[in-house]
């Protein structure tokens, strides 16, 4: 496989950006600094669905306390709560007294769970984050169109940006008639007269592109009018196009939310295939003189503390190679020690491995099993070397 395809499968993952605050946190052991990582399901109700979420939420709070938490640590949590969705886990990370991460994850994405530790327990939001990555929507109809801009994991409220009229744009000399009626060749982006489409088709990328750079987004879907979805895409860097569609027909422009399902069915299949690309390449690049991927703890640990990581690939079952053994984070975030070291405080093998690779801005991906390009170990990383940094 060539780069540009990998590069650009690279680039269709979703990568979690810490909070300053929680990329600040330091490890503690004393209860004071013990971190909580609630990881709380919404109810399955359908009467009275907040005041199911509220009581999800009171239990969330004394269990952080019975496992150790400090009383206001474990209060704050229901703070990070939000409004119960019909599905959906909510993982809320709080310490010293504040929420530092409150995010929704898809349903099914983690089980529901308390965890109190020296770390945040952050695995499966970063594995979300990655299978939801930044994305453009383009809603476009004969009468308008409008571009929705999504960051990585929909974290950031969706933003607006109407396409509007190109300047210099010019209405058909007979705007009444029937489009078959119209004076010259009525082309497919609007009803000017001959040459106006293709510039209609070119300003209308052009928005799209400006919209996905302002989320950082390489994947762009469409909805509405194809003979308009294909005009654009035809005009759209190989970075970001084609527009990939999800629904055709009328379409209204002001909101994507009536597509959501369809846009959830799209990157689900988007990034399936990326993450088979980074998978391959793991697999196909470790047996290279100067190797471009490593597997197993010790390999991984390595590159992390070099911060060479660029994705961190780990097994689902990942917290039982680490059962019985100690890890310890060391003075940098990307320092996970070995059991034996003299300094550091000890860590989950899964948090520390995760905290370090967020600290080097990697992508997490969390595998079903072992088999495939974790070749039976429990984790392995696909290293920068100047490529995919």
């Amino acid at each position: 496989m060539s780069d540009a395809p990998l590069t650009q499968s690279f680039l269709r993952l979703g990568r979690l950006d810490l909070d300053p605050r929680l990329r600040a946190l330091q490890p503690g052991s004393a209860a004071s600094g013990l971190v909580v990582t609630a990881t709380v399901e919404v109810p399955d109700s359908s009467s009275e669905l907040q005041y199911a979420w509220e009581v999800a939420w009171s239990d969330t709070v004394r269990e952080a306390g019975q496992l150790g938490a400090d009383q206001r640590t474990a209060e704050v949590l229901a703070s990070g709560a939000g409004t119960a969705v019909a599905a959906g886990t909510r993982v809320v990370v709080a310490a010293h007294g504040e929420v530092l991460l409150a995010r929704w994850l898809p349903p099914g994405a983690a089980a529901g769970s308390v965890w109190v530790g020296p770390l945040p327990r952050l695995q499966a939001v970063a594995a979300a984050v990655a299978r939801r990555p930044a994305h453009v929507v383009l809603l476009a109809d004969r009468d308008g169109a409008t571009v929705i801009a999504h960051a990585a994991g929909d974290q950031l409220p969706a933003r607006r940006f109407a396409v509007g009229a190109r300047p210099g744009a010019q209405r058909g000399p007979h705007p009444d008639r029937p489009p078959a009626e119209h004076h010259g060749e009525r082309h497919v982006t609007g009803p000017e007269p001959r040459g106006g489409g293709e510039a209609n088709a070119e300003f209308a990328a052009g928005r799209l592109a400006e919209a996905a750079a302002s989320v950082g987004a390489h994947i762009a879907l469409g909805a509405g009018d194809q003979d308009i979805l294909d005009a654009v895409s035809a005009h759209l860097p190989g970075s970001l196009g084609p527009v990939v569609t999800i629904a055709t027909g009328p379409v209204a422009v002001a909101s994507d939310d009536h597509l959501s399902g369809e846009i959830a069915v799209a990157l689900g299949q988007i990034t399936a295939s990326a993450v088979d690309a980074v998978g391959d390449l793991v697999a196909s690049s470790t047996a290279e003189p100067e190797p471009g991927a490593v597997r197993g703890i010790e390999a991984v640990a390595e590159q992390l503390a070099e911060r060479q990581v660029s994705v961190l690939l780990v097994a689902a079952d990942i917290a039982s190679a680490g059962a019985g053994t100690a890890y310890r984070i060391g003075s940098q975030p990307t320092d996970l020690l070995p059991a034996d070291a003299s300094t550091g405080i000890d860590v989950p093998l899964e948090d520390g491995l995760v905290w370090a690779a967020l600290h080097q801005d990697a992508i997490v991906l969390q595998m079903p099993d072992r088999g495939g390009p974790l070749a039976g170990q429990p984790t392995a990383a696909l290293l920068r070397r100047g490529r995919f940094s």
